[in-house]
């Protein structure tokens, strides 16, 4: 099941995106801010919703000022 990921800075959203590839997920781009992410390696739903939460608080650091909202 994908995720959804909305950042608040659109200009940012390829350089997350090609971070989530690098890290083994499948992303793409779902609208002008937002981009759907499947865990691959994740046994189950709340175990790539979890995941992805942390990732998205440890790639956030390097971007003071931008929000992420991930939705399941």
């Amino acid at each position: 099941m994908p995720l959804e990921v909305r950042l608040s800075e659109p200009p940012l959203l390829d350089e997350l995106i090609g971070t989530l590839l690098q890290h083994g997920c499948v992303a793409h781009r779902s609208g002008a801010s937002s981009c759907h992410v499947v865990h691959v390696h994740a046994a189950h739903a709340e175990e790539a919703e979890i995941e992805l939460g942390l990732f998205m608080r440890a790639w956030l650091l390097a971007y003071p000022g931008v929000s992420a909202v991930v939705k399941g």
